[in-house]
C-alpha cells in the first residue's frame, strides 16, 4: 500500500495532512498545453489531484483547504505544496514532489457518495503558476 503525506505552505501557514490512509490518490502531472508542440516551450502546466478521507482527525486540515480555495490575496493564493510517496508502511519514501507557487483550481468534498464511489471523500486539484517549472523539485 502506498502512503501520502501532503504539506501546504504559505507565510501565514502550513497545512498538513499526514496521518497513514488518508490520502489515498495522488496525480503529479507535467502538461504541454500545446498538443502540437514543435519544440520545447514554456507552456507546460505542472498539475496535482490529491483524493482522500474526510474524517475528524483531518478535519481542520480540509477546512483551512477549503478556505485557501476562496483566498483572493496575493500573498497567500501561491503556496509551496509538498507531496511525498512513500512504499508501504516501512516509511521507505518513493518520491518528493515539491512544487511552489500552486494554486486551487478544483476543491470538492462528496458525503455519501453514489454506489460506484468510496463513501465520504475530498479532492483537491492544484496548478502551478504559468512559467514557474524550473521551481519545480523531484526527490
Amino acid at each position: 500500500m502506498i502512503y501520502y503525506e501532503l504539506k501546504i505552505e504559505s507565510s501565514e501557514e502550513t497545512i498538513e495532512i499526514n496521518e497513514p490512509n488518508m490520502i489515498n490518490f495522488a496525480d503529479i502531472s507535467l502538461d504541454t498545453l500545446n498538443d502540437d508542440a514543435q519544440k520545447k516551450s514554456n507552456a507546460i502546466l505542472a498539475r496535482m489531484s490529491v483524493k482522500g478521507k474526510i474524517e475528524a482527525s483531518i478535519n481542520d486540515a480540509l477546512i483551512k483547504i477549503s478556505e485557501w480555495t476562496r483566498d483572493l490575496k496575493e500573498a497567500t493564493t501561491y503556496r509551496k505544496v509538498t507531496l511525498t510517496v512513500k512504499s508501504d508502511n516501512s516509511g521507505v519514501i518513493l518520491r518528493t514532489y515539491e512544487i511552489p507557487d500552486m494554486f486551487v483550481c478544483d476543491y470538492r468534498e462528496v458525503y455519501g457518495a453514489p454506489e460506484n464511489e468510496d463513501g465520504t471523500y475530498f479532492v483537491l486539484k492544484l496548478t502551478q503558476k504559468e512559467n514557474q517549472l524550473k521551481n519545480f523539485n523531484t526527490y
